[in-house]
């Protein structure tokens, strides 16, 4: 099989991770993912936040290494900080609500194991670059948007720090998987790889989600 271009790969994994989205949206609306929030799911939504981003700083973390380009290694590294540095201000932010800000993170659900275990086991950093970076990452701000119009009149702090660091953050290294992708999916395996890791990344994530947010309903 012959390898993609560029555009034709990258539009491939996007209208998987799109075709995802769509479905997963769906099954969230079935089961009540946006009731109303209370002050109680405020920190559950933070300890979430929190495990998430760490998560995502340590699978990223052991790449910068074995990039072969200077600046994409200077930009991962601006990643992996941005990551932890959202992880300690949401911790910040949960002790200020007087809870646990580790509280997920000492007791994970097993469905965050499962998708975090996962991204572990990758091997490559092509892979791990299409699974969470351009694959479920992409649907942070669009859970974000939602988060901080249904939280913005009862805890406009949190709303803040969203909005004013978290996504704007977000923007700021958006062009960093599709950029690896282009550089180093070059050949039909490699992107093949890509895709599968992709497609298993975002199921996981739908799995933790969903997991995640019936925990909140009980």
């Amino acid at each position: 099989m012959e390898a993609l271009s560029p555009d034709k790969f990258l539009k491939q994994l996007s209208d998987h991770r799109e075709a995802f989205w769509e479905k997963m949206t769906a099954e969230r609306k079935s089961y009540g993912a946006e009731k109303p929030l209370t002050p109680q799911i405020v920190v559950r939504r933070l300890q979430f936040g929190v495990v998430m981003e760490r998560k995502a700083a340590e699978v990223s973390a052991p790449w910068v290494s074995r990039l072969p380009e200077l600046e994409l290694q200077q930009s991962l590294s601006e990643y992996v900080a941005n990551e932890l540095k959202h992880a300690s201000i949401l911790r910040k932010r949960i002790s200020e609500l007087h809870a646990d800000p580790d509280a997920l993170w000492k007791n994970p659900l097993e469905e965050l194991k499962e998708l975090w275990n996962f991204h572990d086991s990758l091997g490559s950093f092509c892979e791990l670059f299409a699974s969470v970076q351009y694959g479920h990452e992409e649907f942070f701000p669009r859970t974000s948007k939602s988060f901080i119009e249904r939280v913005e009149s009862i805890d406009p702090q949190t709303a803040a720090i969203y909005r004013d660091t978290l996504l704007a953050d977000e923007e700021g290294h958006e062009w960093l998987a599709p950029e690896i992708l282009r550089c180093y999916a070059t050949d039909s395996v490699t992107q093949q790889r890509c895709l599968e890791a992709l497609k298993k990344g975002c199921e996981l994530f739908g799995r933790a989600i969903e997991s995640f947010n019936r925990s909140l309903l009980a």
